[in-house]
């Protein structure tokens, strides 16, 4: 039996070995998917274990996207722009990193709906992995509205190099720049945790007012399956979505990265709503 499986601090809340388990047996493969709560200062020993195990593959989350970098042995063109890992596979003892969360996120959508202009709140991985893929899906115009940062010239730098020069950062207190861009988008998306545990939003009811009917607006959060955003967003009868299909889209681009076949997206979503 192979193992796979999930690195990340705190690992006991993720949904990923539910959804993978389901998948392996579905697909009789002899393999097993485990989530390692991974300690900062035990990461490289926790890799060098993994190696040891001989393990197939492994997802890693929040906090080591990053930090995973150093110990891999090649990472493929996505991940190296991006910078971040999710998804390792081992090849003959060869660790190799990708990212699947862009990917991910761009095709749980309907591709009917539009998307050539989008406002993304917030500027972290998750925003990013979304931001570095949006041009292959057809998105022409991104605006990413974060709050004022010490670092606020670099993000710029990289929101525009990430998007390949269809995006740009904006301040969030900047009310007319957000309205402007708010009423020409067909998709908005959260990208920050703002709302995961309570009601708050970042944007008021008269801002999410603004968007055009036909616009989609998703919550990156599947936590809380109606967040404070989404309850505003059905209220102007807008169209919504929750993070669940991107963790789900992601998850099956690892499955299909790791196994080579394909998954069952639907069967991976019942697994974690069951």
């Amino acid at each position: 039996m192979t193992i796979y499986g999930l690195i990340a601090h705190p690992a006991g809340h993720s949904q990923s070995p539910v959804m993978q388990n389901k998948m392996i047996d579905e697909r009789h493969i002899d393999a097993y998917y485990h989530s390692f709560d991974v300690q900062p200062e035990n990461l490289a020993t926790a890799i060098k274990g993994l190696k040891v195990l001989n393990v197939g593959g492994f997802n890693v989350s929040t906090p080591y996207k990053t930090d995973i970098i150093q110990y891999l042995d090649e990472l493929t063109p996505s991940a190296q722009r991006l910078q971040a890992v999710n998804t390792v596979k081992n090849v003959n003892g060869r660790l190799i990193g990708t990212s699947t969360d862009g990917d991910g996120f761009w095709q749980s959508m309907n591709p009917n709906q539009p998307h050539e202009n989008v406002v993304i709140l917030g500027t972290g991985g998750a925003a990013r992995a979304v931001i570095a893929s949006a041009k292959l899906y057809g998105v022409r115009h991104l605006t990413a509205f974060n709050r004022a940062h010490s670092d606020w010239s670099q993000r710029e730098t990289a929101i525009a190099y990430l998007s390949q020069g269809i995006g740009q950062l904006a301040d969030l207190s900047n009310n007319h720049a957000l309205s402007d861009a708010l009423q020409q988008a067909d998709l908005l998306i959260n990208a920050t945790t703002v709302g995961m545990n309570d009601a708050r939003t970042l944007l008021t009811d008269y801002q999410i007012g603004l968007l055009p009917q036909h616009a989609l607006v998703v919550d990156m959060i599947y936590r809380n399956q109606q967040t404070g955003l989404l309850k505003a967003a059905n209220k102007h009868r807008l169209l919504t979505q929750n993070g669940l299909s991107m963790l789900v889209g992601q998850g099956a681009l690892s499955f299909e990265y790791w196994f080579n076949q394909p998954a069952d997206r639907q069967l991976m979503a019942q697994a974690i709503e069951g």
